[in-house]
This record gives C-alpha cells, structure tokens and sequence, in this order.
C-alpha cells in the first residue's frame, strides 16, 4: 500500500515540480475518514487524524497563522479530541493548544516527559498540569512504546524523550498506523536526534511531515532511507524568515522520486488513507 497511484512517468516529474500535481483528486463532497489533515497554519504545525469518528490532533500552529484551528475544527464537526499531542513547547506548535481546549472535549493530552531544567515556567504549561488536575483531561507524558487507539488505528510514540538543550530535539515522535498504512510526524526533531531514532523507525511508510517545516538540518538522508515515505508533506508559511523548505531538503526528496507538497502553495493538505491521494477541499 506504500505506493501513491501514478499513472506515469510525466505525472510523476509534474508531482516532483509542482510538489503536488496529479496527486490531487477533487470531490464534491469530502469523505474525511480515515485522512491525515495537515492545516495551513503559516510558519507552523497543525495536523489532524481522523478515523472512524476519532480525532488526534498534532500540535497546534502559532497566533497569526492563515488558518484559524478552532474555526476549523468546528467546520470539521469536531467535537472531541480523543488524542491531543504537543510534540515541543516552541509557540509555533502550541500557540492554540488552550483555544483547542477551552473549546473541545478533550481526551488525553501527550507531552514530552522533560527534565526539571526543560520544563518551560509559562503559564500554557503551568495549565496544562491543573487542568489535569481539575479533570478535564488525562495527561501523559511520552514514553517509548506508548499506545492510543484512534478509531481504526493506533497512534505510537517512538522513543523516549530526549532531553537536550535543543528544544527542537526534545520532540515527541508519533506515528499512525492503520492497516499497513504508517503515518509518521517527528515535530522539529533534528538530523542528530534522527539518527539515534534510526532502528526504531518504522520502513516503508505512506506519509511523512518533513521535520523542523522543511529545514535543512531534519528529514535526514539517513531517516529518508530508512522509512522511504510514499509522500511527504511540508507545513511552512511562505517567504519565511527561515528558508524554510531548505533546497537541500528538497534535493534529498527529488533524487528519491519522492513526491511532497507545502502547504504555503497547496493550503491544508488532505491525505486519503484509502485512496491514497491528496483531496482538494
């Protein structure tokens, strides 16, 4: 099931240029079971799971980001969030987090387990651990092997926290696997920390957010040879301050015939799990 449907070697150049192309298929009405949502957010991240009913959400964006995440998970009919994963505390990834859920019915939020020097002293985390308290949610704190039914799959974290200075590093590696279809989100984790995760990474997987929104120091040469994604999608805002795709990131997916698109030049990319296409919302 790795294989996303190309009819031909055009097509697939078309994909690799454009970042999308022919993988996109338009419908009328939008089946949204069993697809991966990864929201416009501008330079951040926000992606959505559905299945069978069940929402996890992955992070949740920054404040200013061209996709208003609330709204949408209204327009969506979201009600609950059975699964709510905050990969790192950088604000491009949690600016929304208490907007979700002060507005939702939330199941479960997972955090990174940090030590006591990377525990941020804010308000939004200080929050999270008293609404715990108060109920509202169970929080879990990430550990290899962790697993949460989500609909017809199953979200798994991989590998335990890792606490480094970098924050980028301190990520929570999650993926989704439904049938023999694997999703896989590494939050900003960067090459160095891809590397100690290699043996524990899953092969031939279907979807892959590139880590760090592109940049050239994550979606390693050496994390792309070992899971070989069918796809990979790109969560960044356009003209960013970071040059964020990096060309050399880019250069990795295309000499692998690697398709991907961006979300700056597609807007929120739907992926169907069992069409395994992109829809045009």
């Amino acid at each position: 099931m790795r294989k996303i449907r190309i009819v031909s070697l055009i097509l697939c150049l078309c994909m690799l240029l454009s970042g999308c192309g022919e993988l996109f298929s338009s419908q009328p009405d939008i089946d949204y079971n069993n697809t991966i949502t990864m929201l416009d957010v501008g330079q951040a991240a926000c992606t959505l799971i559905e299945s069978d009913g069940k929402f996890c959400l992955i992070d949740a964006g920054k404040y200013g980001g061209d996709t208003d995440i609330v709204s949408y998970l209204k327009e969506r009919k979201v009600k609950k969030i059975d699964l709510f994963v905050i990969s790192h505390f950088h604000y491009d990834h949690t600016s929304h987090a208490l907007d979700v859920i002060r507005n939702m019915d939330i199941g479960t939020v997972l955090i990174p387990a940090l030590s006591d020097e990377n525990i941020p002293d804010s308000y939004f985390y200080k929050s999270l651990e008293q609404d715990a308290e108060n109920g509202y949610y169970n929080l879990v704190y990430a550990k290899d092997g962790l697993e949460f039914e989500t609909g017809g799959g199953t979200v798994s974290v991989i590998g335990d926290t890792y606490n480094s200075e970098n924050i980028n590093n301190t990520s929570t590696v999650v993926s989704f696997t439904l049938g023999d279809f694997v999703y896989l989100n590494t939050g900003d984790t960067e090459s160095d920390r891809e590397a100690m995760l290699l043996g524990l990474l899953p092969e031939n997987i279907g979807f892959l957010t590139a880590g760090h929104h592109g940049s050239q120091d994550s979606t390693s040469q050496r994390l792309l040879d070992r899971v070989t994604p069918a796809f990979v999608g790109i969560s960044c805002g356009s003209d960013n301050d970071y040059g964020h795709p990096h060309k050399a990131m880019l250069n990795r997916l295309e000499n692998m015939d690697i398709p991907y698109a961006i979300t700056y030049e597609t807007g929120n990319i739907v992926y169907s799990i069992d069409t395994q296409t992109l829809i045009t919302e």
